[in-house]
């Protein structure tokens, strides 16, 4: 049960059968869920089904005895799918697209969410789609504070750091006005944090251009080359969300010394590197 302000109701996850011998089950489960209550209700997830020839693209296709008992059962719990924002297919697998995962609810629902939106989210880690309901009809924007400029631990996971920091290293020891260590540092992490925002433009909006890419083609046909291409955005984005990852994890007080060591052995790594090709 869900409480909202005085009012109750009710919130059911669903996984539908998978096997197409046994989705009775399913349509056996929902009428008994109904009978427990007249609360307002609101049943979503993955149904394991869909209710329109035009739901599916590609592979074995269903008869419309299969899809008409997935449509008596809502009819017999008085539940009406809540429509969605986004692409129709849920879920994708190779050359075969289904809107197998939605959202049904009873008038009573409705009538206690008039504005309410449920959107399609992005397929990455994932066959399927994420359902993102929001009741109120408005995302709410969250802004970030910039906090402190530290050496970001997932620089490591680029190819090019290593040369970024050399080249930056050889022009702060080129400039020569401050010879002091702490002055060189300095001008390498300046130069670091440019090549971040500038070059790199941190992995949140990498992912977001990759992102829509992905979806760019998913969307559109699914022949061999945007199916590769599909793959290749994929495996980019799993070091982005591994960057991401390492940026959070960086940022827990409880983990924070362990990077920062990492830091400081890395930088004496490259500093000695650049000190031999100076005395070479």
């Amino acid at each position: 049960m869900v409480i909202r302000g005085n009012e109750e109701w009710k919130l059911t996850g669903i996984y539908g059968e998978p096997n197409w011998d046994k989705k009775q089950l399913t349509w056996e489960t929902l009428p008994s869920l109904h009978g427990n209550s007249s609360l307002p209700w609101l049943a979503i997830g993955d149904f394991n089904e869909f209710l329109f020839h035009h739901e599916k693209e590609g592979g074995r296709a269903r008869s419309q005895a299969q899809l008409q008992a997935f449509q008596n059962t809502l009819m017999d719990c008085d539940l009406a799918d809540i429509g969605y924002v986004g692409d129709v297919f849920t879920w994708q697998r190779e050359r075969i697209r289904e809107r197998l995962d939605r959202g049904v609810a009873n008038i009573q629902w409705n009538t206690l969410f008039p504005e309410a939106q449920l959107t399609n989210g992005e397929m990455v880690k994932s066959d399927h789609r994420p359902l993102i309901v929001d009741t109120d009809g408005s995302r709410v924007q969250v802004t970030h504070k910039e906090g402190p400029r530290r050496f970001e631990a997932r620089w490591l996971k680029e190819e090019t750091v290593e040369e970024i920091i050399q080249a930056a290293w050889a022009r702060a020891v080129s400039q020569g006005s401050d010879p002091s260590l702490m002055a060189r540092l300095r001008v390498v992490h300046n130069d670091l944090h440019i090549w971040d925002r500038e070059v790199l433009k941190k992995p949140v909006h990498r992912m977001k251009k990759l992102k829509r890419e992905l979806e760019r083609l998913r969307r559109g046909p699914l022949t061999d080359d945007s199916l590769a291409a599909q793959k290749e955005i994929l495996l980019r984005l799993e070091l982005l969300l591994e960057q991401e990852e390492i940026y959070w994890v960086q940022r827990a007080r409880a983990n924070w010394l362990k990077h920062g060591d990492r830091n400081t052995n890395f930088f004496s790594s490259i500093r000695n590197v650049s000190k031999k090709k100076e005395y070479d």
